[in-house]
């Protein structure tokens, strides 16, 4: 591939995802995400006793809401958001009034006073963090986790798998999702895992390139103890099988030490 073909595939903004999460596009191509796998997850995670006894969890970076609908279904009280407006608007459609959604940045958590010290659990599935550009975005947005919980509060974080990813990538790639063609490429470059993603809708062309923080469990490890948050469980899938170089998932389990025992 020419250069200047390369600098235009993976040309981007440092707010990508305000645009392209809110896009119709977007829903169409990760629309298949199922409910199924969300519900079986969440089952796993709550009759296995993970987070405790039922009571507050936020489910920050909610999507259109699938993993809040299930915990919800299992008898906690749930508030859940994300920034994008179109996410949040199908989540609302899908409910049945028994979840808490709104529209907010995780950027912005910390900030949200009502929320100090309120939840017994905060989740964040599905890679929902870690899109932002610099390491003190990603800081506060840890720090928000941490003081919307309780002391003693769980934390449960669900992020790609670096070495899974690096191993198993795939460069390019062209998906049919409901009559669009997407053609996608990817590669691991300067601490990024970046998407590529191009397409025609109602006749315009559309491209849109996805990056996340190439982080690995022990940056994980590094980030959580700055904010008084040790480590109780790894999980390597949505089985809860153990975490190894090869999982597809790299879920951590996080427990908020109170400030005298850090």
């Amino acid at each position: 591939m020419p250069k200047e073909m390369q600098d235009d595939v993976w040309k981007t903004e440092s707010e990508w995802f305000r645009p392209w999460f809110n896009r119709p596009a977007y829903h169409v191509l990760y629309g298949h995400r199922s409910e199924q796998e969300a519900s079986d997850l969440v089952h796993r995670l709550v009759e296995g006793g993970h987070l405790g006894p039922t009571g507050k969890v936020l489910d920050a970076g909610c999507g259109a809401g699938r993993h809040a609908r299930a915990l919800a279904s299992k008898a906690w009280e749930v508030s859940a958001f994300d920034l994008s407006e179109a996410s949040i608007a199908s989540a609302q459609l899908k409910d049945d009034g028994q979840v808490q959604f709104q529209v907010l940045d995780l950027r912005e958590l910390e900030r949200q006073t009502d929320w100090t010290g309120h939840f017994d659990v905060v989740t964040n599935f599905f890679t929902s963090l870690g899109y932002f550009s610099t390491t003190e975005e990603h800081d506060s947005v840890i720090r928000g986790f941490a003081t919307a919980l309780k002391p003693g509060g769980l934390l449960l974080l669900d992020y790609l798998n670096v070495e899974s990813v690096r191993s198993g990538l795939v460069p390019f790639e062209q998906v049919d999702r409901q009559g669009t063609l997407f053609t996608i490429h990817r590669r691991i470059q300067g601490g990024w895992i970046e998407k590529s993603i191009q397409f025609e809708w109602e006749g315009e062309s559309e491209h849109h390139v996805e990056r996340v923080q190439a982080l690995h469990l022990n940056d994980f490890e590094r980030i959580l103890r700055d904010h008084n948050l040790d480590i109780v469980s790894t999980w390597g899938d949505y089985q809860l099988g153990p975490w190894h170089p090869a999982s597809p998932r790299c879920m951590i389990l996080a427990k908020l030490q109170p400030q005298n025992e850090s």
